[in-house]
Parts: C-alpha cells; structure tokens; sequence
C-alpha cells in the first residue's frame, strides 16, 4: 500500500492508530527514530542541527536529536517552543544524552558548522506565509548557507494538500515522509523543494491505511499489468492501433508515437495522415501509413478513406502533429466510432474546438497548459493544485485524464494514481507522443482506461530513467524507442522504483 495522503487522511489516520491502542508517544519515538536512522545513514558523520517547532513535528526533531546524539555532536534550534505532549520528558532525555540548546548568535553558529540541519519546525498542519512566521528568518539562512537539509514529514511552510510554498530554498537533501507521502510532497511547486522522497514505516496499522483514492502506482501492480504475449497469439490479437494526426507542418509526430506504440507490443499500427504529411518523412519499416485527404492548409479532413484505415483498429491515438488546421468534422465523427482512444496534444484542442462531448472510452494525456485550456483555466491554476484540476477533467471529460508532469497525476474521477517513475530529461519534444503511443497499446490489449494510462506513464517513466542513464542530457524522444523493451524488463522484474524510497 502506497497511498498519497491530504491533510485529513493523514490526521485520520493517526486518530486510526490511537483508537487502535498505539500510544502518540509510540508514534513519536517511531517517527524520531527512523528520522534520525535517515540522518545517521545519509550524512554519517559531522554535526547536526535540528531546527525545533512546537508540535508535533518538533517533537520529532527532539526525539531524532536524542537518538543522534547518541554518536555525534547534537544541537537544538527551538524555533518555537515545545507544546507536545511530553515534550518535557524528550527535552531532559535530549539534553542529559549531551544536545546543546541553542539560539539566536548561538544558533547562527551552530548552522555554520553543520553537516546537515534537520527542518522539524512546521510539519503538515502548516497554514500561512513562511516568511511571515518565526521559521522564516532560519530558513532563509539555511538558503544563504548551502547546507544539506533533511526535512521531517514536510518541509516547513509547503501546503500539506496542494504544494504551494512561497518561503526560501534551502538546500533539500531529502524529506523524511512519516507513514505515507503527502500531497504537498507531489504537487507544484512543493516537490520542487523536498529533496529526495523517503517515506518511513511508523508502525501504523493496514486498517490506518484504509482504502485511500491516491496511491503511488507500485512495481508489483505494473508487473501484474504489462501485457504477455500467448504462445500461440498472432499480431491481430496483440492489439491493431490506428494513429490519427500529423500535418503538413509536423509530420514527424504520429511516427514517434506509432513506432512507441509497436515497440510497447502492439501487433500492427497504422499511421493515419494528410496526403502532404506522408511526404518525405522516413519511418521504420514495420509502420504502415495511410495517406488520405487534406484540407488546402495540410491538416486532416474526414473522407471515406480516413473512416476506412481506422475501423478496425482495437484503439486510437487522434492528435499527434494533427495541428489547430483539423476540420471540426474529423473528431465529431471519430467520436461517433465509440473506438477506445488516446486523446493527445493538438487532439485535446481540437476536441475542445469542435465542442464534442467526449466518449467515456477516450482517455487524455494533456500537460498543464492542455488541460488548462481544456478547462477554460490558466495554467497557473491547474499547477496551482494539480490534484483538483485532474478531477475536475476526468468529470468534465467522462473519462480517464492524466496530468503530466513531475509525479504525473491520473484519475478517472474517483481514483487516482501518481507515478513514482520518471526523469526530467523526459521534458523534451516529441517525449509526450511516445506515452501516448504506449498508453494506446495497453488500451488495445483491454485495460481499463485508468490502468492504461497509470501503467503507460510507469513504463514511460522507466524507459526515461534507463535512457538518461545510458545517455545523459542527450535522450531525445527517438531515442526512447530503444529503452521501452529494457522498461518491460525493469518492470517484470519489479525492480525498486528512483523517485520514492521506502524505509522500512
């Protein structure tokens, strides 16, 4: 189980714990410890620096403080305060084991010399401006000083539900999640500012964890999923897919995402352009495309021809290249076909143009400035609170959306799933066309479309990751042909996924 909690869900599941007979200090000691096992392994030696809140997070800077100073010099910022309950108790403990309490000139001093600071000010029950409140001016110097920082729970003054933070940007080397992630650990601009995702094992319960609606999609949940080939299949049963789109000003488009989507498993793609889009653009072998005709600016327009090369196909990609040229007819009439499809890139703007309601056998696969204009909202407030915004698309679309991004976000309405996979030398042109060539061939096989498209961006995420390693910087989307085979493997053998760390 590997959910994403709000606010709310992570506070019932304490109260879960407790009803439960776990004692809060139980949960205290267990979230102290493993901060402080955290700490201890990723910055062994040196001194540390634990900055102080009132709650309880502070108090998982007290008991991590206790354990550390067990083997290195300790001190304590006390921000604010100590207000949990036994705080008196922990700060006798910390100071008899030898952490020094320290402030003000002091305090400053100390940050100088650290070899990590531990931000346990304010955790996820923060509201407000940070640099409004007493952790500011400490998170500030954190920024001036370059020194690594490890938060606990959440970085001070991130929303806990939507990520937004306006404070300092001190340098996160990791955030310690206790029990589950949190939405302000995946949302905008929160993640940008919580170092590597390390999610620790407090005890809590199975039944704590309940049935929460967002989950990170797990390595053994994608290996149950990725399609096998029978021993006796023939190409027709591994999925036909037509990929609707190009023009000719972006030709190249539908041939990145019909060569993912043969390279994914898929038995036969056809490619499905404008006459003028076909010409002198080279693609490989085992594609075949249909030229059909074209307006007199070189974008689709529908004809006998367009209808014929797509109806038999198990699954659709429709907007790849296609352009803001496409006559309003080709998707009215291809969501009158009700053939499961990828709707992508200029796609989603043609939909929209066409005012056609979309088919609940359509899935999305928009970035935010898509989705923005699909909702009749500016980019700023989908990346404002990314959660929302794919809910709020799934409903108006009837089907599944998929939000990409840094921990791309998917939902069909009700649940949703958040991929744990993924590099940021993925953000390159061309790269959104391979996943929704992926995603077509896993709708051609028969799943679901929530399924599809969670499994898509998790192979997508994988072949990224192989890529960057194999070729840095320097991965193009043509080049993510070549990892999507070595992806399926990666996935088959369940290997642990990058972004999220799960410490037992």
């Amino acid at each position: 189980m590997w959910p994403v909690w709000t606010l709310d869900e992570a506070r019932a599941a304490d109260r879960v714990a407790q009803d439960e007979g776990v004692p809060f200090q139980a949960l205290l000691s267990a979230a102290g410890l493993q901060l402080a096992r955290y700490v201890n392994q990723r910055v062994p030696k040196g001194p540390v620096v634990v900055l102080a809140g009132p709650g309880s997070n502070g108090g998982d800077g007290w008991v991590a403080a206790w354990h550390l100073a067990a083997r290195r010099p300790v001190a304590v910022v006390p921000v604010l305060n100590p207000q949990f309950a036994g705080a008196d108790g922990w700060v006798k403990a910390a100071t008899a084991r030898g952490v020094r309490i320290v402030n003000g000139a002091d305090g400053e001093e100390s940050l100088k010399h650290a070899a990590v600071v531990v931000d346990a000010v304010f955790g996820t029950g923060f509201h407000g401006l940070v640099m409004e409140s007493p952790a500011g001016p400490w998170l500030k110097r954190l920024e001036d000083l370059g020194t690594p920082v490890v938060a606990a729970d959440m970085p001070s003054g991130i929303d806990t539900n939507t990520g937004a933070y306006d404070g300092p940007q001190p340098n996160a080397l990791a955030t310690v999640a206790m029990g589950a992630a949190k939405w302000g650990h995946v949302a905008y601009p929160g993640t940008a500012f919580i170092g590597d995702l390390v999610v620790a094992d407090i005890g809590l319960s199975r039944r704590a964890f309940g049935d929460p609606p967002a989950s990170f999609v797990e390595p053994g949940w994608a290996a149950r999923h990725l399609p096998r080939v029978g021993r006796l299949a023939h190409k027709y049963e591994r999925g036909r897919v037509a990929v609707v789109g190009g023009s000719r000003a972006m030709p190249g488009a539908p041939v990145l995402s019909a060569w993912a989507c043969l390279k994914a498993g898929a038995g036969l793609v056809e490619m499905v352009v404008p006459d003028s889009a076909g010409i002198g653009v080279s693609m490989p072998p085992a594609l075949i495309r249909y030229r059909v005709p074209e307006t007199a600016g070189g974008s689709l327009t529908w004809s006998p021809e367009l209808k014929k090369a797509i109806e038999r196909a198990d699954a659709l990609v429709i907007g790849p290249g296609m352009g803001s040229g496409v006559e309003p007819r080709v998707l009215k009439e291809l969501a009158a076909l009700k053939i499961p499809a990828v709707l992508d890139a200029d796609g989603i703007g043609a939909a929209k143009a066409a005012g056609i309601a979309l088919p609940p056998e359509w899935v999305m696969t928009p970035h935010a400035g898509e989705l923005a204009r699909f909702l009749d909202r500016d980019r700023g407030a989908v990346d404002s609170d990314r959660r929302q915004a794919v809910l709020d698309a799934a409903k108006a679309a009837r089907g599944a959306v998929l939000l990409k991004g840094r921990f791309t976000v998917i939902s069909d309405g009700g649940e949703i799933r958040i991929n744990p996979t993924g590099t940021q030398v993925l953000a390159t042109a061309g790269s959104g066309d391979v996943l929704s060539g992926i995603a077509a061939r896993l709708l051609a096989g028969g799943l679901r479309g929530i399924d599809a498209l969670a499994l898509a961006a998790f192979w997508h995420g994988w072949a990224g990751e192989l890529g960057e390693e194999a070729q840095d910087l320097s991965l193009t989307a043509d080049d993510l042909w070549h990892w999507i085979g070595p992806a399926a493997r990666a996935i088959r053998e369940e290997r642990p996924v990058s972004r999220v760390l799960f410490w037992d």
